[in-house]
């Protein structure tokens, strides 16, 4: 487990923190730590495997990394462990509800029982990492939030609200598909999907579309663009897993052919 790094966020160095960075430490795992700030975060966000956010009487007052934080377990599926006092709880989870937490432990804390909490998060984290990863991209909120919600048991599911968001996100990150919008109004699936094809890390991601028009000349100009697919937006939960697990059988089974 010597690789497994946590990244851990407090305010104050007290007995309890330094206590808890040594039993991390003699489990083997790797700690980094910072204090409560977008700047210092930013600097370990995509090098570590688990956040575990410290509170303190203090922590309403860091309301901006805490939105910060909150973005980071919706738009990258960071798995986060919060630990505090009841009061501080409910603090945090005013601004980041308690499902989109990996673990909430109220204190005092019992030091072996969190360790073995932490170890059945890295083992649920490499089954995770096995799954295909899915980006959506598209301006409406509500949808690519229900779109989340469908997709996470079954895949890694990565989100943006923008053609820029999007390339910003792919540039940390690898996918094995993009789900985009064709219809976003400032920036439409077109040039995205430009956009997409002029980077060297995204040009050869495939791009399934989106749209929520059904005449044939609209579908004939989507399919112009040689996607990997499309999908109606009105499609239901079923359909879309149905769909995408098609299309990976697929996918994996043209390697096989092109090894064969």
């Amino acid at each position: 487990m010597a690789n497994n790094r946590i990244l851990l966020m407090r305010e104050k160095m007290t007995f309890m923190v330094n206590a808890l960075v040594n039993n991390l430490k003699a489990a083997n795992y790797t700690v980094e730590e910072v204090n409560l700030d977008i700047k210092n975060i930013v600097l370990y966000e995509d090098e570590v495997d688990i956040f575990i956010l410290f509170a303190d009487a203090e922590i309403i007052e860091k309301q901006n990394t805490l939105v910060y934080l909150k973005d980071l377990c919706v738009e990258k599926s960071k798995l986060m462990v919060l630990i505090g006092s009841k009061e501080e709880i409910d603090e945090v989870n005013s601004i980041i509800p308690p499902h989109l937490l990996a673990d909430t432990i109220e204190r005092p804390l019992d030091m072996n029982t969190f360790i073995e909490k932490l170890d059945n998060l890295m083992n649920e984290k490499e089954i995770e990492e096995r799954k295909k990863s899915i980006l959506l991209v598209d301006d409406d909120a509500s949808y690519i939030q229900l779109l989340h919600e469908w997709l996470k048991a079954e895949y890694r599911v990565g989100m943006a609200k923008s053609g820029m968001q999007a390339i910003t996100w792919l540039a940390r990150n690898n996918v094995d598909l993009i789900l985009l919008d064709y219809e976003m109004p400032v920036t439409s699936g077109l040039q995205v999907f430009e956009m997409l094809k002029s980077e060297p890390f995204s040009k050869d991601i495939p791009v399934m579309f989106l749209t929520s028009k059904k005449d044939k000349e609209s579908i004939l100009k989507v399919m112009a663009l040689k996607p990997a697919g499309y999908m109606l937006k009105d499609i239901n939960k079923g359909q879309l897993l149905a769909n995408l697990s098609k299309y990976f059988i697929k996918q994996e089974y043209n390697k096989l052919d092109k090894k064969g």
